[in-house]
């Protein structure tokens, strides 16, 4: 893959979690912890396996830790851990409906989401958080998936 498309990837999935801080801020007040840039970095895994691997992800990773300020290796650790899970099951992924997607791949943010909980204040983890969490990033990650597609579809 050329270098500025991984810069299309990366500026989306900061985008994403520039985003998260902005809409969370707001949605924290419902219970809720929204997760658009582990979704949105998911989605280009699912989506483009072939052209990002490994070594991209864990770049990746270390992109959103040095830009948000966040423990450096975090995002890198969850990034690699993703993309290797996908790579591993991509071709199954393909004949899942939307609903089985969605249930995974939130599962899989709601999992990033408690890990920081336990890891950054364990003093706030909370299961209530997790839950409604994982509903709603249900729910977004069928309108990250047909939106990033369209992208996709008209940038790649």
């Amino acid at each position: 893959m050329k270098f500025s498309n991984h810069l299309i990837v990366i500026s989306s999935v900061i985008f994403g979690f520039w985003l998260d801080d902005y809409l969370n801020q707001f949605s924290i007040k419902y219970s809720i912890e929204l997760n658009f840039g582990f979704l949105i970095f998911s989605y280009w895994v699912f989506a483009m396996p072939e052209k990002i691997q490994s070594l991209a992800a864990m770049l990746y990773g270390l992109a959103v830790d040095l830009f948000f300020s966040n423990v450096i290796g975090y995002n890198m650790l969850f990034f690699v851990a993703t993309s290797y899970i996908i790579h591993l099951y991509v071709f199954r992924f393909r004949i899942f409906s939307y609903f089985q997607l969605s249930v995974f791949f939130s599962g899989f943010s709601t999992f990033y989401i408690a890990f920081k909980y336990l890891l950054l204040s364990p003093y706030n983890y909370s299961y209530f958080v997790l839950i409604l969490s994982f509903l709603v990033n249900a729910i977004l990650w069928i309108g990250v998936y047909l939106m990033m597609r369209a992208f996709r579809r008209r940038i790649f």
